[in-house]
């Protein structure tokens, strides 16, 4: 934590959220020496490379991230809250308004929202400069794949060598057999002889 330069807004939601998480204390120090006035010169600054990190509602960072795609969002989300429409106690409106909202959800008007306003449609336009880790591919995987096809040879070898092996020792117990009839014969016609 102390390599990482993070901040957030003084006086917000996201830093009284900080404040009161015991668990990160030690974050919130660190921290807060360094959080900001706004959110733009908190922005501006981690496009100029003056601060590593700035913790803010996830909706603005995507919309920024969607503008510009030197900026990147990332992380999980963490200390959801939502957002309410206020209206009168007893209103006509609460059930309609709570039906609307449900229905937008289902319907998917609201991740249509989210693609027209906060990504702007920008979404593809940034993924081609996204520096995505490489994919491990046939080549990357060849020296697996052969250690494997070399273990499964080894392993026919070995059960071909005991098949072998095994018919092998049956052969000569056949032959020992056999000799110990023969000697057991003759010694009992030597035996009723003598």
């Amino acid at each position: 934590m102390e390599n990482l330069t993070c901040a957030t807004v003084k006086g917000s939601a996201v830093d009284m959220y900080f404040r009161r998480q015991v668990e990160l204390s030690n974050m919130y120090r660190t921290m807060e020496a360094n959080n900001y006035e706004t959110a733009e010169k908190a922005i501006q600054d981690v496009k100029d490379g003056k601060l590593m990190a700035f913790i803010w509602d996830s909706s603005r960072l995507e919309h920024e991230a969607a503008k510009d795609c030197e900026l990147v969002t990332a992380g999980e989300l963490f200390g959801r809250s939502g957002y309410g429409i206020g209206l009168q106690k007893g209103s006509p409106w609460t059930d309609a308004v709570t039906l609307a909202i449900l229905d937008f959800h289902e319907s998917g008007f609201m991740e249509s929202l989210d693609k027209d306003w906060i990504f702007h449609g920008n979404i593809q336009q940034c993924e081609q400069f996204e520096k995505t880790p490489n994919t491990l591919g046939l080549k990357n995987m060849a020296g697996v794949f052969i250690l494997v096809g070399a273990g499964i040879v080894g392993g026919i070898g070995l059960i071909i060598i005991e098949v072998i092996y095994k018919k092998h020792q049956i052969k000569k117990q056949k032959k020992m057999d056999i000799a110990r009839n023969a000697a057991d014969k003759w010694r009992g016609t030597i035996e009723y002889i003598a």
